[in-house]
């Protein structure tokens, strides 16, 4: 009772809460109802909108301008520049998690499996397969009954549950670690200002809910997993064990701890307790573990998969169906035809890895989050609502919604619809090769792009078309060469490889030598988990691949100011 008399009683989703007068809002919100920040509560996103009521002060000249008039005058408030007010009231804006979220929770091709009854694949794409569905060796597999595999991505966590050797679910998540910022420098900066353990729990948390409602929509107990692989990029998987990630946020960014090793359930506190966890061995503390498992499930590396002639693939000592669909180009390995492979995930940290005569050789660029739709004015994830795709025809725009919702309904525009409005803009002429763009541009209702978005845009693609641009000359190899490309991660599997070519994000490549993945990482994880000897060939990849540090390249510096241009 003495604590509650020395604080205030506040209102949150109509539970009360009692905390000390001047506390932000967004820092409430932080511990209790996630609300989306992807800027980290920095005041730059316009994100975190709440429905207020009290004596609050009045907005300020930025929040107006972020917020604008329509929506101050419905009430509308962002959470980071709000200050608790005694029986001041606050209602979270949430995004409703219907089942028409677009997280790409594929893992590699194979005949499509049934879903648990109530259990969302999360709406995968036409190009995004299935859990495979093949029986895996027993005695090649590290589990007998159930298995579990993991993906903890900046953005989204997946998830795919076996029985036996067989697929019986998959679901996708939001990582709630977003509310402390999109990006991973806002949430190594949290964990460095004393909240690493909040970045653990919660992030613990949704693993365990996703394993916890995989197995119970399975009819079984999550207890009852014996193993699980848990990927993820190396500043994921640092937040999740709450190791310090200092050695990563400052030079000469060397992880003191690059996983490779079994830990149990109980250690993470995660629901499967008991069960064995593995994670992976990361490439450097750019290049986490999710690109070796990406390496893995998308066969990158692959020398003994050649397709037969009736188009099927063949696989020396296969242990589980686990060919995806960027598998072999031109009959022969790449190995065998001495070409070389580029993979590129388009992502929040931008990975990506080229496989030259037997060479590995990776590096990561600090894109941001624009293709994930954060810092953008319409900006928004991949869930009912969001324009996903955007066509000029005919002088005029034509859009997709996602859930088919009428184009005058859209509330925002996600990363595939911002890469088809920024191609579509240049194709209408309204947008210059420069980027320069006359006066905002709206595609449906009130959704469109400004020229601060467009720049967000160049930014982005020019970090990730410089690291691609950078491996390439480290290697002597033309682009018109490749073999391949191989675009990995969820996001790329609702992408326009036109799209992304045309505003310059990859390199002049025949469209039918670029390969969509999808979740290759998760697809990796599952290899591992039904063929043990996979554990040491990932950690032999992860060793001998060469990290090329993008910040002191020289050449990449002069690639991403060549590339922030939309020269055709």
């Amino acid at each position: 009772m003495t604590d509650n008399c020395e604080k205030i009683r506040f209102w949150i989703n109509e539970e009360a809460f009692f905390t000390e007068p001047g506390t932000t809002v967004s820092s409430l919100l932080k511990k209790s109802h996630g609300v989306e920040m992807p800027c980290g509560g920095r005041h730059a996103c316009g994100k975190c909108m709440v429905y207020a009521e009290g004596s609050f002060a009045a907005p300020s000249e930025t929040e107006q301008k972020l917020l604008g008039v329509e929506r101050l005058a419905q009430g509308i408030r962002l959470a980071c520049f709000l200050k608790a007010v005694p029986d001041g009231k606050i209602d979270a804006l949430r995004q409703e998690a219907d089942g028409d979220e677009t997280i790409c929770v594929s893992t590699p091709s194979a005949p499509p499996v049934a879903h648990a009854a109530g259990v969302s694949p999360a709406q995968p794409s036409e190009r995004a397969s299935a859990a495979p569905s093949a029986e895996a060796a027993p005695d090649a597999r590290l589990y007998r009954h159930l298995g579990a595999a993991v993906d903890i991505g900046t953005t989204t966590i997946a998830a795919v549950l076996y029985r036996e050797g067989r697929a019986v679910g998959t679901m996708g998540a939001w990582n709630p670690q977003s509310v402390f910022g999109a990006d991973v420098i806002s949430r190594m900066e949290a964990s460095l200002e004393g909240k690493a353990g909040k970045l653990a729990a919660i992030v613990r948390e949704a693993v365990s809910c996703l394993l916890t409602e995989l197995a119970e929509h399975a009819g079984e107990s999550a207890e009852a997993i014996e193993t699980v692989i848990i990927t993820g990029n190396t500043s994921m998987l640092y937040f999740l064990t709450q190791k310090d990630p200092r050695c990563l946020s400052r030079a000469p960014f060397e992880a003191d701890e690059l996983f490779g090793w079994w830990t149990i359930g109980e250690a993470l506190d995660l629901s499967c307790r008991k069960a064995d966890v593995y994670l992976p061995r990361c490439m450097s503390a750019f290049v986490g573990a999710d690109i070796t498992t990406a390496i893995l499930g998308s066969g990158l590396t692959e020398t003994d998969r050649i397709p037969g002639a009736d188009g099927s693939r063949k696989e020396a000592a296969a242990a589980i169906d686990t060919n995806v669909s960027c598998g072999e180009l031109d009959g022969v390995s790449a190995a065998r035809s001495g070409r070389s492979r580029l993979m590129v995930d388009v992502g929040t940290n931008g990975e990506i890895v080229l496989f030259h005569k037997e060479r590995l050789i990776c590096c990561a660029t600090a894109a941001g989050p624009a293709f994930e739709g954060a810092g953008l004015s319409c900006g928004m994830r991949g869930v009912a609502g969001a324009i996903d795709h955007v066509n000029w025809e005919n002088g005029s725009w034509k859009v997709h919604v996602i859930g088919d919702r009428e184009a005058s309904t859209a509330e925002g525009i996600c990363g595939s619809g911002v890469i088809d409005g920024v191609a579509g803009l240049l194709e209408s002429g309204l947008l210059e090769d420069t980027g320069y763009l006359e006066e905002d541009v709206c595609f449906a209702g009130n959704v469109g792009l400004t020229a601060e978005d467009i720049r967000e845009v160049q930014l982005a693609k020019g970090a990730i078309r410089a690291g691609m641009e950078t491996l390439l000359a480290e290697e002597k190899i033309d682009a018109a060469g490749l073999e391949g490309l191989y675009v990995a991660g969820g996001f790329g599997s609702y992408m326009s490889a036109k799209s992304a070519e045309r505003i310059g994000l990859f390199p002049k490549i025949d469209l039918s030598r670029i390969k969509i993945c999808g979740n290759a990482a998760l697809a990796g994880a599952v290899r591992i988990l039904h063929d043990r000897r996979l554990e040491k060939e990932a950690t032999a990849l992860a060793e001998r691949a060469k990290t090329i540090n993008l910040g002191s390249s020289a050449k990449f510096q002069e690639f991403y100011m060549e590339y922030m241009m939309f020269d055709e």
